[in-house]
C-alpha cells in the first residue's frame, strides 16, 4: 500500500469516520511520547496504527509494518 493511497484515508473507529493524515514513523513516535492527549485508532487490516488527538481531533495514521525500521 503506497502513500498516496492513505493520504485522507477514512478509519472507523468506533462507529465513526475519521479522516486520516500518513505521517513518517518518527513523527508518529514522537507523537506517542509527546504531551499531547491522544488515544488509539489503528487499523489493524490495513497494518496501520493511529493515533487520535482528543484535542483537535486530528487521526495520524502511519504503516506499522515500517515503525520500527529505524531500530532493526
Amino acid at each position: 500500500m503506497d502513500a498516496s493511497m492513505l493520504q485522507g484515508r477514512r478509519i472507523s473507529t468506533g462507529g465513526s469516520l475519521l479522516a486520516g493524515r500518513l505521517i513518517s514513523p518518527a513523527d508518529f513516535r514522537r507523537l506517542l511520547i509527546s504531551h499531547r492527549r491522544m488515544v488509539r485508532v489503528d487499523q489493524r487490516t490495513d497494518c496501520l496504527k493511529g493515533l487520535r488527538d482528543l484535542d483537535t481531533g486530528e487521526v495520524f495514521l502511519t504503516d506499522e509494518r515500517r515503525l520500527l525500521d529505524a531500530w532493526r
